[in-house]
């Protein structure tokens, strides 16, 4: 990776850190998980989600995390998928959105139960389309900054 690849990908980072400590329950590392997935450099990716997963995993509340869970189903999701849509369409982003936010609530469902934790099911509903809401927009967002990152890069 390039230099000014890593600064970009921890400027986003950062980003996501801080905006997910004040917006509580919104993942904003699945749209950047989609956005590596999309430039199809496998290096990247890996380190991107390793990263992701170990940032969440020490920030989560539960002692075996859903966050290793959710961004595997991320990539199984993408991967089937996309010989059916074009990766960079807003319906794939809709439905790949959607499918994410029913699973989480599926995923944190059953390991909480196997876990003994408490979940207040309504509040969950609403992280879930708060996500399912807020998911395509981010990810708008960042692959069109990015888009302008790596022309600039090219110059």
């Amino acid at each position: 990776m390039k230099v000014l690849n890593i600064i970009w990908w921890l400027i986003y980072t950062c980003a996501a850190i801080f905006l997910q400590i004040y917006t509580i329950g919104v993942d904003f590392f699945i749209p950047g998980i989609i956005v590596a997935l999309q430039e199809k450099k496998i290096w990247q990716t890996s380190i991107v989600l390793g990263s992701f997963i170990c940032i969440q995993e020490g920030m989560g509340t539960m002692p075996f995390g859903n966050v290793f869970l959710w961004y595997a189903l991320t990539i199984i999701f993408f991967y089937a998928w996309r010989w059916f849509f074009e990766v960079e369409s807003l319906m794939f982003i809709l439905l790949l959105s959607l499918a994410l936010s029913v699973s989480h609530y599926f995923i944190v469902t059953v390991l909480a139960s196997v876990q003994d934790i408490y979940i207040n099911y309504n509040a969950l509903r609403d992280e879930c389309v708060y996500q399912m809401l807020l998911t395509p927009v981010i990810w708008h967002a960042i692959s069109y900054l990015r888009k302008g990152f790596r022309n600039a890069e090219q110059d």
